[in-house]
């Protein structure tokens, strides 16, 4: 997804992330089949974000 921006693009999005990278599919599917597996966890959201949803909107966290 990330290769249809810019460079320079791509670098404000990924300097707007803590974790400094992209995440990878392999990360994704693990919290995909966590919820998939987990029989008592009901109507729960969980981020997958790298800690982006953290940061302020001046860009710390």
């Amino acid at each position: 997804m990330l290769r249809k921006f810019k460079k320079m693009q791509q670098r404000a999005i990924i300097d707007s992330i803590p974790m400094q990278r992209i995440g990878r599919p392999d990360e994704i599917a693990h919290h995909v089949l966590y919820l998939v597996q987990a029989n008592y966890v009901t109507a729960e959201i969980i981020t997958v974000d790298g800690g982006r949803s953290l940061t302020l909107a001046d860009g710390h966290i």
